[in-house]
C-alpha cells in the first residue's frame, strides 16, 4: 500500500506520543485474550502501534513479533522494548512471514479499518489466514457502522465526574447521530467514513452481519463477537466497535465450506 493520509498521521510524533500514553487493555480485549490465547503461542501483534498490547502478549508468547506499517511506531516500540522483535510490515502484504508461522494474529484497536479499500482488506484477511497455522487464532476489531450513542461509563466516576460524563456522552451522541443515521454506511451496515480523530482519517466501518461473511470467505470460523464496552454495554447502538475472535479453518474444513 502506498503512503496515504492515514499512514501520514501514524508517522507523526504527536500521534505516536498519543498512543504511547495508552497502555491498558480494554476489558473486551482482556476477555478475548484470556479465552482464546494460550501460553507459549507464537504471536504476531499486527498494527502494534506504540506497543500498548505488547506487555500482555509478550508475556504470554513463546515468540512475540510486533508489526506496524508506520516506521515511527516501530521505532518507538524498539526503543521501549529493546529485547523484543518488531517489524515494519503492511497488513495487506505479510510476505516477510512464512505460511503457518504463527499460532495467533492480533490486530487490535480497529487497525484493519485504516485499510480503505475492499481489495486491501480482503488481502489483509487472506494474509492473516496464510501466516496462521491451521486452527490458529485471529483476534481483531472493527468500528460499528450503526453506532448512534456514547454510553456514559459511570462505574468508576466520582463527584463532579458523574454529570460531566453524562453531558459529554449526550454531546457525543448527538454528533454520532448527525454523522451516521440515515447515511449509506448505516443503511448497508458497512462502508467508509471520514472520522475526525487525529485531524481526520478515513475509516472502514462494519457490523457483525457484514464482517462475518468476509471472514468466512478468507477461511475463518468466528468463535466469539463482543462489543467494545463489554461487559458494561451490550446495546448495539451504543457499541463503538466490535471485537472478533476467529479460528483459521483446517484445509478440509475450508474445502468443505467451498463445496
Amino acid at each position: 500500500m502506498s503512503l496515504d493520509s492515514n499512514r501520514e498521521k501514524y508517522e507523526s510524533a504527536e500521534v505516536v506520543s498519543y498512543y504511547a500514553r495508552k497502555m491498558d487493555l480494554q476489558p473486551c480485549e482482556q476477555h478475548l485474550f484470556e479465552r482464546h490465547l494460550k501460553l507459549d503461542m507464537t504471536i504476531l501483534d499486527m498494527g502494534v502501534g506504540a506497543g500498548r498490547t505488547t506487555p500482555y502478549l509478550a508475556r504470554l508468547a513463546k515468540r512475540y513479533v510486533g508489526a506496524d506499517y508506520s516506521r515511527s511506531m516501530v521505532e518507538a516500540c524498539r526503543r521501549r522494548y529493546p529485547n523484543l522483535e518488531f517489524r515494519l510490515c503492511d497488513a495487506t502484504d505479510m510476505a516477510q512471514f512464512d505460511s503457518g508461522e504463527f499460532d495467533a494474529v492480533v490486530f487490535s484497536f480497529n487497525g484493519i479499518d485504516v485499510i480503505c479499500t475492499d481489495e486491501g482488506r480482503a488481502r489483509c484477511l487472506a494474509e492473516a489466514a496464510r501466516v496462521l497455522k491451521p486452527g490458529g487464532i485471529f483476534i481483531f476489531s472493527s468500528h460499528n457502522a450503526r453506532v448512534l450513542g456514547v454510553w456514559p461509563l459511570l462505574a468508576e466516576a466520582r463527584g463532579h465526574q458523574v454529570p460531566w460524563r453524562i453531558f459529554r456522552s449526550l454531546f457525543k451522541s448527538a454528533t454520532l447521530v448527525a454523522r451516521n443515521f440515515g447515511r449509506a454506511h448505516y443503511s448497508r451496515g458497512a462502508g467508509y467514513i471520514r472520522d475526525p480523530v487525529h485531524g481526520g482519517m478515513d475509516h472502514y466501518v462494519s457490523t457483525p452481519e457484514t464482517m462475518i461473511p468476509q471472514l468466512q470467505a478468507a477461511g475463518f470460523d468466528v468463535l466469539e463477537v463482543v462489543g467494545g464496552h463489554f461487559p458494561h454495554v451490550r446495546t448495539s447502538y451504543f457499541t463503538p466497535w466490535y471485537y472478533y475472535a476467529c479460528r483459521r479453518q483446517t484445509i478440509s474444513a475450508a474445502s468443505d465450506s467451498k463445496a
